[in-house]
């Protein structure tokens, strides 16, 4: 994104203006306030419903503050609204009941959103997300509800709990001004697109900016949820303090909720115990102890082994790979400040990723064995099938992050680090 971007080149983005035309075919949307380009000119008039022809004028031009502060919908969303929708989720999810439960007070999430007081920009924007993009919205809520029981469980300041919430609520406003085919689950993204996704922390900061009285520290928290504690995030790559508490928890639960959807709790439960370097530890451990991962909560599939011998198949072809070429990448560091090189996060991940596995107990260049040892025991194929699932994403997320740093890279011979990725992706 360029530096010199304004708030208004994200909230009128031309794919967030498309979900605002979409929604008016669906409700009544209306200008409740006149509304200008930069130049002065008017553009719609206070009172207007929008149709198609007020929103291709509105995409010719350049608004002089946010559409949202402008345009009230029928049926919009409000804090009583979301409070109903997290009561249905812990009423009938029995993960989120599980962890409403154990959070202590299972009623306190519906009372903090209830209490939150939303700006009628950001209802806007909630009402458009919820209604075109429902996936999006869902994860959000779910996210919010996943950070209160973590608030919690760590006792947060009361004062701070609020902040939280609005953070979980808002971290993916900026994926409203992605093209949403780079984001659905079907697509193979390509390096060049990912970047448009990576962007989004930034553009939700920017969204929320933009609205008035909006508390600066859910902000923060939003900008930097996808930062890591060993520098590995995006999108400024900072590092353990330099990323806010809230921050920290918003990380938590935001990944927590898409392992909840896709996977199943034991995965949940080893990525909190392998990603202690990457993740807040004491916000790990309280996620483990509120969702309680048992060998009943595992979706068995029959193909379990089969998979489990790939995936350590692939582990182990990366990591003898590495070690062999290893002496070629030490060459390309300088030697007098080898942690300043552009190379030495890829130490620093690749060694990561072999502790972890030797934390776990495995053994990665014993792969024969631990397989022998897992076929006769579910318990211990559960354990090594969660590792490798958990190693897999770290392998594909490292490929992501050299990807990342081409521009810092671009200098270093280029064969070691293409033969690398081909291997840390798998085939």
């Amino acid at each position: 994104m360029p530096a010199d971007s304004s708030a208004s080149d994200y909230t009128e983005s031309p794919y967030y203006l498309q979900a605002v035309a979409a929604l008016a075919r669906q409700q009544a949307v209306t200008a409740h306030a006149d509304i200008y380009c930069d130049s002065g000119m008017k553009l719609v008039a206070k009172g207007t419903a929008l149709g198609e022809e007020q929103f291709q004028r509105l995409a010719r031009h350049k608004l002089n503050e946010p559409l949202d502060n402008m345009l009230i919908s029928e049926r919009a969303i409000d804090a009583a609204s979301l409070s109903i929708e997290a009561g249905k989720i812990l009423e009938h999810d029995p993960v989120y009941a599980r962890l409403g439960n154990r959070s202590g007070d299972p009623l306190a999430i519906k009372h903090g959103l209830a209490a939150l007081k939303l700006p009628a920009p950001l209802l806007m924007r909630l009402t458009v997300q919820r209604e075109q993009r429902p996936a999006m919205y869902q994860h959000s809520l779910r996210t919010a509800i996943i950070a209160c029981a973590l608030a919690q469980r760590l006792r947060l300041p009361p004062a701070e709990r609020p902040l939280l919430l609005l953070a979980a609520l808002c971290h993916d406003l900026g994926e409203m001004h992605t093209d949403p085919t780079l984001l659905d689950s079907g697509h193979a993204i390509t390096p060049d697109e990912r970047r448009y996704v990576h962007v989004h922390p930034l553009a939700s900061h920017m969204v929320l900016n933009a609205i008035k009285d909006f508390p600066a520290a859910a902000r923060i928290a939003v900008l930097q949820h996808h930062e890591r504690l060993d520098g590995s995030g995006y999108p400024n790559g900072l590092r353990a303090d330099k990323i806010t508490p809230l921050a920290r928890l918003l990380a938590v639960a935001d990944v927590a909720e898409t392992v909840i959807r896709r996977f199943d709790l034991p995965r949940l439960d080893m990525l909190a115990r392998l990603h202690y370097h990457r993740f807040d530890r004491t916000a790990g451990a309280a996620l483990r102890d509120l969702i309680h991962a048992t060998p009943e909560d595992a979706h068995h599939a029959p193909q379990e082994l089969l998979e489990a011998a790939t995936k350590l198949a692939h582990l182990s072809d990366v990591l003898r790979t590495w070690f062999a070429q290893r002496s070629v990448f030490e060459h390309m560091v300088a030697p007098a400040e080898p942690e300043r090189s552009p190379l030495a996060f890829l130490f620093e991940r690749m060694h990561t990723i072999r502790q972890l596995v030797l934390q776990a107990g495995f053994d990665p260049d014993r792969s024969e064995s631990m397989l022998y040892l897992a076929q006769d025991d579910m318990a211990v194929l559960l354990e090594l099938r969660t590792m490798l699932d958990e190693i897999e994403w770290l392998l594909h997320d490292l490929a992501i992050e050299i990807d990342r740093r081409a521009t810092q890279l671009q200098n270093l011979p280029a064969k070691p680090l293409q033969d690398l990725l081909e291997r840390l992706r798998p085939h």
